[in-house]
């Protein structure tokens, strides 16, 4: 089973769009940082708990995060996505992020990155949900979250209407 790393805005858009339980549905072992957890406010908290009390979330602690200071960006990593991308190359990893530095330099690390659009695409593969949901999740996702790549979600919608 492929192990994916999460960031903290992809537990946080999944959350708002109420589709963060189908995540633990994949055939997928998530894992994230105690770091990336903590970012996260007490209700998202204690929507992720009980994934965490049947195993299907793993905490790792990130301080080992300074062994991936060697790795060259044009800007610097936050702590936190020190955390995930040392998670991600020990345990050899994907990331999920919608972070675009640490998206740029998980690749750059010839990491496999993915965001929310995989997921919506995994969700619907999977029949997870179906595309009349899709289209109504991604369309509150975007008033939600505007950095969202506006020709990205246009595409999909209309793929999915």
């Amino acid at each position: 089973m492929k192990i994916a790393i999460t960031d903290a805005n992809i537990f946080i858009d999944l959350i708002y769009i109420k589709l963060h339980e189908k995540l633990f549905a994949l055939e997928l072992e998530i894992h994230t940082t105690h770091e990336v957890y903590d970012e996260l406010n007490e209700k998202q908290r204690g929507l992720l708990s009980k994934f965490i009390k049947r195993n299907k979330l793993t905490l790792h602690k990130g301080d080992e995060a300074p062994k991936v200071d060697s790795i060259q960006s044009r800007k610097s990593l936050s702590e936190i996505d020190k955390s995930v991308l040392y998670l991600a190359i020990h345990l050899e990893a994907f990331i999920l992020t919608g972070d675009g530095l640490l998206r740029k330099t998980s690749e750059a690390q010839k990491i496999e990155v993915h965001g929310i659009f995989w997921l919506l695409d995994k969700f619907l593969a999977n029949k997870l949900i179906n595309k009349k949901l899709a289209c109504k999740e991604l369309k509150n996702l975007m008033e939600y979250n505007r950095r969202l790549p506006q020709d990205e979600c246009e595409k999909r919608l209309a793929d999915w209407e």
